[in-house]
């Protein structure tokens, strides 16, 4: 066999190089992959994880461009509850009664919960009967709109 010309000795190093870089950056994706990677971050990193973002298109209906604009309003950084529901919430500068959307994910149960408010009123709950919810959410629900806190889990 003849030997590698100096041409297909470059591409056999970039090669080599791309393949690294590939490994290299699959290691930190990996990490990135678990869901609880997004606690700390702003709710519009948990909307965006695969996990929520069939969900959210499917229940959001009419609300759509409503709920991604409050996805992306402030709102203190995604928590754990429990030690399984991963939530947080983005609100208006007028307040999260005047617009909110408050997102939380349940890492066991593979299932979303979702508030959406506007001009004072619940305009999209998901699931829509609040005693479905689970009680572990009814402290951070306390902090997005503390009323609905009330009415949140079994009774």
């Amino acid at each position: 066999m003849a030997a590698p010309t100096p041409f297909s000795r470059r591409m056999l190093r970039g090669w080599r190089g791309a393949l690294a870089a590939a490994v290299l950056a699959a290691a930190p994706a990996a990490a990135q992959d678990d869901v609880r990677s997004v606690v700390g971050e702003p709710v519009l990193a948990l909307a965006q994880r695969p996990e929520m973002t069939t969900g959210l298109r499917f229940n959001s209906g009419g609300h759509r461009g409503v709920l991604a604009a409050r996805l992306r309003d402030p709102g203190p950084p995604v928590a754990i509850a429990g030690d399984r529901y991963l939530y947080g919430w983005g609100c208006r500068a007028e307040g999260c009664r005047v617009g909110g959307a408050f997102l939380a994910y349940d890492i066991q149960d593979d299932r979303m919960y979702l508030i959406l408010t506007e001009n004072g009123a619940v305009r999209l709950s998901v699931p829509p009967d609040p005693r479905a919810w689970p009680e572990a959410l009814r402290p951070p629900i306390q902090g997005f709109i503390p009323a609905l806190a009330e009415i949140i889990g079994p009774r």
